[in-house]
């Protein structure tokens, strides 16, 4: 994926809003199994690069055996990821890597170290989809 034209598709704020909101639709779906089970988490995340320079965030939570994406609940976080809008879109689309992003200045982190490097393991990837009741 060329860099460039993933900016160009994060800065158009039509674009950039249908992108996240596909993005954080599907997130739910890809957490694994055995972490709906084991995890009671809140994760917030800060997607940055906005042409007006603000930033879009949703949280995700994971409780109960279910898990959610809210842009409006304002939950106690145990983690606040910090991550440019490109460089979320590599690391959903496996065109890059979490530590790779970090030691790259791309992603930021505040809350829960360990959570944060237990993030990768909550999703899934190759894994079957599995459906959600939310």
């Amino acid at each position: 994926m060329k860099r460039e034209r993933l900016e160009r598709a994060m800065g158009g704020p039509r674009r950039r809003a249908t992108i996240l909101w596909a993005l954080f639709k599907a997130m739910p779906h890809a957490i694994r199994r055995r972490a709906l089970e084991r995890e009671q988490v809140v994760i917030e995340w800060h997607i940055t690069g906005r042409r007006d320079g603000g930033h879009d965030v949703r949280q995700l939570v994971i409780e109960e055996g279910e898990a959610f994406v809210s842009p409006d609940d304002k939950r106690e976080e145990n983690l606040i990821l910090i991550v440019d809008g490109v460089a979320l879109l590599l690391l959903a689309t496996g065109n890059a890597s979490g530590p790779e992003q970090f030691i790259a200045g791309n992603v930021d982190i505040k809350g829960d170290p360990w959570l944060a490097m237990r993030l990768p393991r909550l999703f899934a990837s190759g894994e079957r989809p599995r459906s959600s009741s939310r």
